[in-house]
């Protein structure tokens, strides 16, 4: 026999009286029970077995106000001041001087507090005819929760019966509660052990006799941290001396952090067994001996990183010289040309570095020097300079004069030798290229150029 009650809540989340009640026949709510949610203050009255809602007038000696014929509030005609006085539940307006021709008239609205202090909405409302709260607006303060259903239109509760299948709850001829009994064979209810619970069943499933299902959780023999106590499973820190172990702030376990320890220069690890403290070395390891032959701690140039603790050792200084000679093809400039030109463009003398050629991390200081051995002929009077046209990365020519030859001279058969340099610091991953060509400048007579010969220095040091 399965039976089932609507709970009417006694105590209300509000303070109030629930008005919801329970009868013999149902749920109700009768509006007796909405009347007494209402009271009445200054001015007005209210008669919470009728519902009636009124003006009070007041019983004071003097007191011309009363109710007129027609049920109004009336105020005979006098010389008498009237203004009106408001109360938290009614609004009172006077209007007329008292006068025959202009006598007083109090009006009174009740007021209706739009927030009622619950945060709900008011049930009392105002109609043409006066206040009202009816069963409809009533209705609305009720829902159905798990086993109920409710119809706010007509305010009417009743059971939900589950749709779940094998659900033999129905209702009755009666409108009541109905589960028939079973017919079939009494259900066989045993206990089933997992490696964590130990399950036990008594009783025989009779009406006087139930089963009762019971399990008692399986702790391991070994010492693992868990123990049954008397008032359940029970997992506490041990209270051996140097345990770290606790319980944090959301009463779980806590292990606080092992502060790191101080790691020098050139270490790294934290000093256990799966982080050794070992030297942090940027390239490969290597004996001493290997290549050097010199005292280890007078010489060696191993350095520390101050901002990550690495050792290091900045590359070594390295330089490179090399001196290259070329014998340039010649023709014979024309005489009356003013500037300078080249003596054959398509020949040249050029000092490259490559960049990274000696280091990919050092700057470079890189220098060249041209030296120019020349074999002349000129006649008399001839005059004329000499220079080296120079291109820095490919960039435009510019003229270098290096040697001079005045007028008013005489015919000569000479050599000479004269040279320009080029030198720039380098930073690293730069290249660098000068070019140069030779050029001559023939201002008056002509000149026979028998040999042009450069001899390039080069010489690249690492900073």
């Amino acid at each position: 026999m399965v039976t089932t009650d609507v709970l009417v809540d006694p105590a209300p989340p509000a303070g109030g009286t629930n008005l919801l009640s329970a009868g013999p026949d149902g749920l109700f709510v009768e509006c007796a029970d909405v009347r007494q949610c209402f009271t009445a203050g200054d001015g007005a009255a209210y008669d919470q077995a009728t519902g009636e809602i009124s003006a009070r007038v007041s019983a004071d000696a003097g007191n011309t106000t009363t109710i007129g014929a027609d049920g109004g509030l009336y105020t005979p005609a006098a010389a008498t001041a009237l203004e009106e006085a408001d109360t938290p539940t009614v609004d009172v307006t006077v209007t007329g001087s008292g006068a025959a021709g202009d006598p007083y008239q109090v009006a009174a609205a009740v007021i209706l507090d739009a927030t009622p202090p619950g945060g709900g909405s008011n049930l009392l409302q105002e109609g043409p005819g006066g206040l009202f709260v009816e069963c409809a607006d009533v209705r609305q303060c009720f829902t159905a929760g798990d086993g109920a259903a409710y119809d706010p239109a007509t305010g009417e509760f009743a059971a939900r019966l589950s749709t779940d299948a094998g659900n033999t709850v129905a209702f009755g001829t009666d409108g009541g509660l109905y589960a028939a009994g079973g017919g079939g064979a009494p259900s066989v209810v045993t206990a089933g052990d997992t490696p964590t619970l130990n399950a036990t069943v008594t009783g025989t499933g009779a009406a006087g006799d139930p089963y009762v299902v019971s399990g008692d959780v399986v702790v391991a023999p070994e010492p693992n941290g868990v123990e049954a106590a008397a008032s359940g499973l029970l997992v506490a820190p041990s209270a051996d001396a140097g345990n770290r172990l606790a319980f944090g702030g959301d009463g779980r376990l806590f292990v606080p952090p092992v502060p790191p320890p101080e790691v020098g220069c050139g270490l790294q690890g934290d000093g256990t067994a799966a982080s050794p403290l070992a030297a942090f070395p940027i390239a490969g390891s290597q004996l001493w001996t290997d290549d050097w032959d010199c005292d280890p701690v007078a010489n060696s140039t191993l350095k520390c990183d101050p901002s990550s603790g690495a050792l290091w050792t900045p590359p070594e200084h390295t330089s490179a010289a090399a001196t290259l000679q070329q014998n340039h093809p010649l023709g014979t400039p024309t005489i009356g040309v003013t500037g300078f030109i080249l003596v054959d463009s398509t020949a040249w003398s050029e000092g490259t570095y490559t960049a990274d050629s000696l280091s990919d991390c050092r700057g470079i200081s890189f220098s060249t020097r041209f030296t120019g051995h020349v074999e002349l002929t000129w006649p008399a009077n001839a005059q004329f300079d000499l220079g080296y046209a120079v291109q820095i990365n490919g960039g435009a020519l510019a003229v270098r004069q290096t040697h001079s030859v005045l007028a008013n001279g005489p015919a000569r058969h000479e050599r000479y030798s004269f040279g320009v340099s080029q030198a720039v610091v380098l930073p690293p991953h730069t290249g660098y290229a000068v070019r140069v060509y030779p050029a001559i400048r023939v201002i008056a007579g002509t000149v026979t150029i028998n040999q042009w010969i450069t001899d390039t220095d080069l010489l690249a040091m690492t900073r």
